[in-house]
């Protein structure tokens, strides 16, 4: 029986042509992630056609140690990520000063109209200033419906327990409003707020709270703002230069107007003021 070394003369041949064809159709697999020192397996494709795969492994198979190299990858997506945030602080600082420059316009347009008009940083700043203002001009009661004014007051102790003071006895009322007007210095009420202030017992005097977040550049977007929080409903603007009677259209939609006194304070927070937890 004719025999030969399984590595040469026509069996070797056979078997090295063999192992070069299965080579050359063998799919290439590639290993992405190097995001930590590890042992992981990459297949190849068999270059040495001359030389036996080793029985322990898959042929085409072996092991590449990633301990030493480079995480240039990793080092990429965090200056992406830097980058990004930088951009969103840009951003933002940008949307700041935008506000800053609708809270001067706002505040220029309604003192300009005969309205007060006082800036605090937080709503414990506010509370105490109504409290410095109530001292000042002998106010014996501040009338208020939101449960957001209420706790407020008594959170910090203002008017805490207060008994038998109503609507028509107060000598200022305090309430919400929808929105700030900036270049008309006009404020959007709700219906309710609107309400309120055509009562004929409504003190001559009364203060309005806001923060900083609902100011709109102009009344078209204080009346997209109003319908997006209250749909269904129609807003109010209150606008004391405004002596025109009835109500009006406004880019189709219709606005009320909001009649009372012509005493005001507006007080804005740069705090946003939170929905009452009160049920």
């Amino acid at each position: 029986m004719y025999t030969e070394d399984s590595n040469t003369g026509f069996l070797g041949s056979l078997k090295s042509l063999f192992s070069a064809k299965k080579a050359n159709h063998a799919e290439e697999f590639t290993v992405n992630d190097t995001s930590g020192d590890m042992l992981v397996e990459e297949y190849i494709p068999v270059r040495n056609t001359n030389v036996d795969a080793p029985t322990d492994k898959p042929m085409g198979t072996r092991t590449v140690d990633y301990s030493h190299v480079e995480y240039t990858s990793v080092s990429k997506a965090v200056e992406d990520i830097s980058r990004s945030q930088e951009q969103s602080i840009s951003a933002n600082s940008e949307d700041a000063k935008h506000n800053q420059e609708l809270d001067i316009l706002f505040a220029g347009m309604l003192i300009e109209k005969g309205a007060k008009f006082i800036f605090c940083e937080t709503i414990v700043d506010a509370v105490a200033e109504v409290r410095a203002l109530s001292e000042e001009l002998k106010w014996a009661h501040v009338f208020c419906w939101e449960n957001e004014i209420k706790d407020a007051f008594c959170e910090n102790t203002f008017q805490k327990g207060a008994i038998g003071f109503t609507l028509e006895n107060s000598n200022a009322a305090m309430c919400l409003c929808e929105t700030l007007v900036a270049d008309t210095g006009s404020l959007i009420l709700s219906p309710k707020q609107a309400s309120r202030r055509r009562l004929p017992v409504f003190p001559k005097v009364q203060i309005f709270l806001a923060d900083t977040t609902q100011i709109a550049a102009d009344l078209n977007k204080a009346v997209d703002m109003f319908n997006i929080k209250n749909r269904g409903e129609l807003p109010s603007v209150l606008d004391l230069a405004d002596n025109v009677k009835g109500h009006y259209y406004h880019d189709g939609n219709l606005v009320l107007k909001a009649e009372g006194t012509s005493e005001i304070y507006v007080f804005l927070v740069d705090e946003k003021i939170k929905p009452s937890q009160r049920s």
